[in-house]
């Protein structure tokens, strides 16, 4: 950051685009830290007011700032003729992301933008150079589009039939002339035209769910008044996650988190936010109440989906690199005595194929996988692998995904390696993990809000969103029960292997390492794994490692030289983890504290100020 730093003094006006807010606003408070000179330099991201927003972008648009610490929030929509530079944190994870934020400086004709690349660890750095090799060739990368999603066309079908009545031969013909929907099967449309009508099988006997009727002539008309009152008042497919208002005490709304983030607080825990430390102080109806300073540690919001996965192209380009010793001149020298050490220990990852590697270290086995698909479809792969590996008996006890990496660890050393990347693990353990997770739940409140299940907005009322979460599980467990075909679980299933666990990604990975797995047992850890083993967001697996430990522990007391010793400190780490997964006791303070979703939050660097 003192780089960083430096360069923005150098410069005019300069744009710090990092991946996530919670990022930006850890970088932003590095920046404060170093800011001896006072340079003006703010912060905009998404959570924050559309007050404070517009307040950092009339002052950029003014020349007032120096620089600006943003996400997403300024990719697209504005356009300032005057920034010399932008400043990447992080790795791009997109060709197309990486233009799109470089092209934000020097904007003006026939002059080319600045940017400065800065890549957080070694992999990043190669990423950032397959980026860059990428834009020399003129290439770029992206998503197809996806198909069209069976809420937005229930939402689409009310529209209509609040429109007009219309009869459902003569709508499916021009539904399916629309690019989305052209592979819609007339079954499907069939079942969405039939949940708006009385809400299907287990709710039509529900009144506040019939919505349409058939005339004699089978035109589809809507049913009354009322339905097109409340549609009006709950039209649109974007639906926020949970938020809570962060509110300073006597003073004005700094900004929006999400409400599972409030729910992990208790009074005087502090965390960042909009540029400050702040304490939290109580919950009230409305918002989180917090006021300014605060002691210990403190915390920084994640927020879901903030994490930008690493593109498919991008991920084949960075493995091309890491296989082909020739590209390796692209690279700083560190990183080629990196790459070279990894060669002479163990092995290069396989630019088709997929290099496993095992190890020993402290009391535990561990298993790197190096994937290179990206952190989304790595998580969903590991609570795969992991389940693979507690029902062959090797006491899995957590994982971490990275967006070049699947690290696992376990009571017991990993052998045969290939049955743990089977393709079949997207049948049998994939069903089972996505039946017992929260996953489908969320996926499912949101597919019921934008089809119209449920509404949110009443006449001079609106649902709160504990309201909502509370009816969206009661549905959703009534459909599972009487009719786990119905539509909306259908499409709930469809928007979880499409964009939450990106099974079409894990597929690729598993496809690419049949018969093409490099196993390397080694004695220690690789070059390569390090990063990867110090990396924060790890997840635990709850299952029968903990007793398969404590059998061993037990074990060590008949061995006479020092067994009781060796006992007492296994036996007192696996009871902490038992105490702490039971909910008997929080982890220390440190490390990453587990909400109620399962989901990390990334504690800040000690020592971290307000600004």
């Amino acid at each position: 950051m003192p780089e960083v730093y430096r360069r923005i003094r150098e410069a005019g006006v300069t744009i710090v685009f990092v991946n996530t807010r919670a990022q930006s606003e850890l970088c932003f408070q590095a920046l404060w830290r170093l800011n001896d000179d006072n340079l003006p330099i703010a912060l905009h991201h998404g959570s924050l007011t559309v007050e404070q927003r517009r307040k950092v972008e009339a002052a950029m648009a003014a020349g007032k700032l120096r620089a600006v610490v943003a996400t997403a929030s300024l990719d697209l929509g504005i356009d300032w003729g005057n920034v010399d530079q932008v400043i990447q944190v992080g790795a791009p994870k997109g060709v197309a992301r990486l233009l799109q934020r470089v092209g934000r400086a020097n904007h003006r004709m026939d002059e080319a933008s600045r940017a400065i690349l800065v890549p957080a660890n070694r992999f990043e750095v190669i990423e950032c150079t397959a980026a860059l090799e990428a834009v020399r060739h003129g290439e770029l990368d992206g998503d197809p589009p996806r198909p069209g999603g069976l809420d937005v066309l229930a939402q689409h079908v009310l529209a209509m039939a609040c429109h007009a009545p219309f009869h459902p031969d003569e709508f499916f013909a021009e539904v399916t002339r629309a690019a989305p929907y052209a592979t819609l099967s007339r079954r499907d449309f069939d079942d969405v035209v039939r949940f708006v009508e009385d809400g299907g099988y287990a709710l039509k006997v529900y009144e506040r769910f019939r919505k349409l009727f058939r005339d004699a002539e089978g035109l589809v008309h809507v049913r009354d008044t009322r339905v097109a009152r409340q549609l009006r008042m709950n039209l649109g497919t974007i639906v926020e996650t949970p938020l809570i208002k962060v509110r300073l005490r006597g003073g004005p709304v700094l900004g929006e988190v999400e409400e599972w983030f409030v729910s992990t607080l208790v009074a005087g825990d502090c965390f960042i936010f909009a540029g400050q430390t702040l304490r939290f102080e109580a919950l009230d109806a409305m918002s989180a109440v917090v006021s300014r300073g605060g002691e210990g540690d403190p915390r920084v919001p994640a927020y879901a989906g903030s994490r930008l996965p690493l593109s498919t192209w991008l991920a084949a380009r960075v493995r091309e690199i890491l296989h082909d010793p020739r590209k390796w001149r692209l690279l700083p020298q560190p990183v080629r005595d990196w790459l070279r050490l990894q060669q002479k220990q163990s092995a290069l990852p396989e630019k088709d194929g997929m290099l496993v590697e095992t190890f020993p270290r402290g009391s535990r086995w561990f298993m790197v996988a190096y994937c290179f698909e990206g952190r989304l479809a790595h998580q969903t792969l590991g609570m795969l692998v992991t389940k693979r590996m507690e029902r062959l008996g090797f006491g899995p006890l957590g994982y971490l995904a990275t967006d070049y990496v699947l690290a696992t660890w376990s009571a017991f050393e990993p052998t045969d390696v290939a049955q743990f990347f089977e393709e079949d693990i997207l049948g049998e353990e994939l069903e089972e993990w996505m039946a017992e997770s929260s996953m489908l739940r969320r996926t499912f409140r949101n597919i019921a809000t934008i089809a119209g299940l449920l509404e949110k907005n009443y006449p001079g009322q609106e649902k709160r969103p504990r309201q909502m979460t509370m009816n969206a599980d009661l549905i959703y467990d009534v459909l599972r029960k009487h009719e786990p075909d119905h539509v909306l679980l259908r499409a709930t299933r469809q928007e979880a292997a499409g964009g939450l666990t990106d099974v079409a990604r894990i597929g690729l990975v598993l496809a690419r390492a049949k018969g093409r797995i490099k196993h390397m047992a080694l004695d220690r850890v690789s070059p390569l794994a390090v990063p990867a083993l110090i990396e924060e967001g790890r997840e635990w697996v709850a299952g029968g490692a903990e007793d398969a430990l404590l059998a061993e522990a037990e074990a060590m007391v008949d061995d006479v030289t020092g067994g009781a010793e060796a006992f007492s400190g296994l036996l007192a780490e696996v009871t902490e983890a038992v105490r702490v997964r039971a909910g008997i006791v929080d982890k220390p303070r440190h490390r990453e504290r587990r909400p109620r979703n399962a989901r990390f939050i990334r504690t800040a660097p000690r020592g971290v100020t307000g600004a």
